[in-house]
């Protein structure tokens, strides 16, 4: 009996252990694909209250993670909780949830962001839509154009993952060498006008 239940136990801690690498390797892809880097990353003796409650999928089979994170491309820090349930069999089933409770913003203080130029570039742009842009296009068929424009398509795609805009999905080049043609319906979010206010000198 005692060799049964030492096996339950054994497998109980196993399993846990998987479950959390598991998730741990979804939070980390997340962040590369999203271009952050975390300072910390832990999970948190207490969760409650960060996320809404879910009737389709058991809490208790997901790991929760509180991470203080830099943002590569814009800089400043903020913290961020995810709650993952890692899939059983590569990425079939799996899920992540991500819930800001500070946003990154830069500061004096702070280094400059690893990719330097990209905060100034995204106010302006920033700027551009709230004036009421909301189309931006390719120009010509030169190729130098349509990398410079396949470059500005990331800085909004970069965006929109931060939330500070909305657009449609990006229409696809098919005649030139760049891979993107235009991006339509573009938008400010509420948050992207509180970072222009933030922004304001």
């Amino acid at each position: 009996m005692g060799l049964v239940v030492a096996g339950i136990i054994v497998a109980a801690l196993a399993h846990y252990l998987w479950q959390r690498r598991a998730a741990r390797d979804i939070v980390d892809r997340w962040l590369m694909e999203n271009r952050f880097r975390d300072r910390e990353l832990r999970v948190p003796w207490f969760s409650v209250g960060n996320f809404p409650l879910t009737f389709f999928r058991s809490q208790k089979s997901a790991v929760v993670f509180r991470a203080v994170v830099e943002d590569r491309s814009f800089g400043g820090t903020g913290i961020v909780w995810f709650r993952v349930w890692p899939g059983l069999a590569g990425k079939m089933g799996e899920e992540i949830e991500v819930n800001w409770e500070k946003m990154p913003h830069p500061t004096e203080e702070d280094p400059p962001p690893l990719e330097d130029g990209w905060w100034t570039r995204q106010v302006e742009l920033l700027r551009r839509i709230q004036r009421g842009e909301t189309t931006f296009r390719l120009r010509g068929h030169d190729p130098e154009q349509g990398k410079e424009f396949d470059e500005l398509v990331e800085y909004l795609l970069a965006m929109q993952r931060r939330g500070l805009i909305t657009f449609g999905t990006p229409l696809a080049n098919m005649r030139g060498e760049s891979q993107y043609a235009a991006v339509t319906d573009v938008s400010i979010t509420k948050a992207g006008e509180e970072m222009l206010e933030r922004a304001a000198p």
